[in-house]
């Protein structure tokens, strides 16, 4: 699937760089990861509103969350990234565009969006209330 949702665990929640570094710091390195998508959605192509979307991976056994990337996103594909953020502050009319949107890019039915999110919801469940140690290539944020 090109989109897809970014799990990030409740015991986790705010551990971003965009947190960890100074303003200054982190302007220059989302401006770069912008420049280097040529100002576009890495996954819709969208040229209008962008964020960056930092990439995490976890390691259960050894309950390491370790980022891997930052994507330059849309607003909607970021939303989307961040789903069950987004049905917790958003309307439902934006929740439902939001989903949409997801169809669209994946070329999939709203059923299938749902099965797709009640099998993400199984995985969170695993990542959640683990206490994980945050890193940022061999450097330990958490």
């Amino acid at each position: 699937m090109k989109l897809e949702f970014g799990l990030i665990p409740q015991t986790s929640w705010g551990l971003s760089l965009a947190n960890k570094l100074g303003k200054e710091e982190w302007d220059k390195i989302r401006k770069e990861v912008y420049k280097k998508a040529n100002y576009r959605c890495q996954i819709c192509g969208e040229d209008g509103v962008l964020h960056s979307h930092e990439v995490w991976r976890f390691e259960l056994k050894k309950k390491i969350q370790r980022l891997v990337g930052i994507e330059c996103l849309c607003e909607m594909c970021h939303n989307v990234k961040h789903f069950g953020r987004s049905k917790k502050v958003y309307s439902k009319s934006y929740v439902d565009r939001l989903i949409k949107h997801w169809c669209k890019i994946n070329g999939k039915s709203e059923r299938d969006f749902n099965a797709y999110n009640a099998k993400v919801h199984l995985e969170y469940k695993k990542l959640a209330g683990v206490d994980w140690q945050v890193k940022v290539g061999r450097k330990v944020i958490v």
